[in-house]
C-alpha cells in the first residue's frame, strides 16, 4: 500500500534513504522479468552459445520478427528456414581496446549465437523479406492463410 503525504514527512533520513532502495529494488527486478524469457534462460546444450532477445508480432498477411542484433556485423548472420520455425546464427564481437588492467562491469553478450523461433502459423518460406537497421533485424514472412486471431 502506498505511503501518503503525512507518513512520508514523519519520515527521517534514514527510513526515507530504505524506502528509496526498495523502490528502486522493485524497479530493477521488474525490468528484470521484463526482459527475460525462459527459451533464453535454458542453455544451449553443446553449441555454449547465448541468444539475443526477439520480439514476434502477426498481422492478418504476415509474421513479423524483431531480433536484437546491435553490434553484430549483418554479414556474419546466417538464417535458414524448415518446417515451422527458422533459425538465426551468427558471432557478435566488439573492438580491442589496448591493455585493459581492469573490467569493471561486463554485460554485453559476445560470440556465436544461435536462434530458432517456431510460428504458430504456416509460412512462406519462400517470400521472406529482410531489413537490419539501428541494431534490429526484421524479418517479414507472409503466411499461408491470411488472419489473425486472438489467443
Amino acid at each position: 500500500m502506498p505511503l501518503n503525504r503525512e507518513q512520508v514527512t514523519m519520515m527521517d533520513d534514514f527510513d526515507r534513504k530504505i524506502l528509496e532502495e526498495f523502490r528502486e529494488l522493485e524497479r530493477q527486478m521488474g525490468r528484470m522479468l521484463r526482459t527475460s524469457s525462459l527459451s533464453r534462460m535454458i542453455p544451449m546444450g553443446s553449441s555454449g552459445g547465448w541468444q539475443p532477445a526477439v520480439d514476434i508480432y502477426e498481422t492478418a498477411a504476415e509474421i513479423i520478427v524483431l531480433m536484437d542484433t546491435a553490434g553484430i556485423d549483418v554479414g556474419s548472420i546466417a538464417i535458414t528456414a524448415e518446417k515451422n520455425r527458422i533459425t538465426v546464427e551468427g558471432r557478435r564481437s566488439l573492438p580491442k581496446h589496448g591493455n585493459v588492467c581492469c573490467i569493471h562491469q561486463l554485460e554485453i553478450e559476445l560470440g556465436y549465437f544461435k536462434r530458432s523461433i517456431s510460428f504458430p502459423v504456416a509460412v512462406k518460406f519462400d517470400q521472406p523479406t529482410f531489413k537490419c537497421q539501428n541494431g534490429i533485424l526484421e524479418i517479414r514472412l507472409p503466411k499461408e492463410r491470411q488472419s489473425c486471431s486472438l489467443p
